[in-house]
C-alpha cells in the first residue's frame, strides 16, 4: 500500500533564486566597502568606524565606488576580467590536452582538476568575488599609504574651501568624509583634523585647480 502513495517531489533547496544573488552580491560589498574604508583611513590614524552611522555603512559601497573614479572603473574591469578568464582557460585546457606530456600521467591528472575547477557552477562568481576583493582591498592599502606619505610629505594640493558656521573660512586638502564629519588637513600641518559637519560647517566649496 505504501508503494502506491503519490511521491513528494524533492525540492532542491541548494537553488537560489536572483534576489538571493543580489542580496549575497550586496552583503559582499557591504563588507568590501567597510574594509575598504578602514584600511584607507587606518593609514590616517583614524578608526573610521567611531566616525560612521548606521547610514554610512550601509551605503559605504556605492560611497566607495562612486567617490574614487579609479576605484570603481577598477571593479568594472575586474569583474569583466574575471568572467573572461573563467570562460578562456578551459578553452586553453583543451589545447594543451593535444601536447604529450598531458595525455598520461601526473600532468594529465592535475589538468583533469584544474579543468574541473572552472567548470563548476559557481565559478564564474567565485572568481569575480576574489578579483573585486583583490582590488578593494588593494587599493585600499595602496591609497592609504600613498596618502599618508603625501601629507608627511606635504606634497599635496588644496581641494576644498569649508565655510564654518562662525563665518570662518578654510583651505584644506579633503581626505574624506561622511553624514557626520569631515576628515582633512592644512598645509604645514601633518595632523588629521576630524570635524562635525552639523552645527560646525555650513559650506564644503570644492576649489578649481586655478585656486591651487
Amino acid at each position: 500500500m505504501e508503494d502506491d502513495l503519490p511521491q513528494r517531489p524533492i525540492e532542491n533547496k541548494s537553488n537560489l533564486g536572483i534576489q538571493d544573488y543580489l542580496s549575497i552580491g550586496y552583503m559582499f560589498l557591504l563588507v568590501l566597502g567597510v574594509v575598504h574604508e578602514t584600511i584607507y583611513y587606518k593609514f590616517l590614524g583614524v578608526n573610521i568606524l567611531d566616525y560612521s552611522s548606521v547610514l554610512d555603512v550601509l551605503i559605504s559601497p556605492i560611497a566607495v565606488m562612486t567617490g574614487n573614479l579609479v576605484l570603481g572603473l577598477a571593479v568594472v574591469f575586474s569583474m569583466i576580467l574575471a568572467y573572461t578568464f573563467v570562460k578562456l582557460t578551459p578553452k586553453y585546457h583543451n589545447w594543451l590536452r593535444k601536447k604529450a606530456k598531458y595525455q598520461s600521467g601526473k600532468n594529465k591528472l592535475k589538468l583533469e582538476k584544474a579543468d574541473a575547477k572552472f567548470k563548476k557552477k559557481n565559478a564564474v562568481v567565485t572568481m569575480i568575488a576574489f578579483y573585486v576583493f583583490s582590488v578593494f582591498i588593494g587599493l585600499g592599502i595602496g591609497s592609504g599609504h600613498k596618502t599618508k606619505q603625501r601629507i608627511e610629505t606635504n606634497d599635496y594640493k588644496i581641494t576644498h574651501q569649508l565655510t564654518f558656521d562662525d563665518g570662518n573660512a578654510q583651505n584644506i586638502k579633503m581626505l574624506g568624509k561622511n553624514s557626520l564629519y569631515v576628515f582633512y588637513v592644512i598645509k604645514g600641518n601633518p595632523e588629521v583634523i576630524i570635524a562635525p559637519i552639523e552645527g560646525n560647517i555650513k559650506m564644503i566649496k570644492k576649489l578649481n585647480k586655478d585656486n591651487n
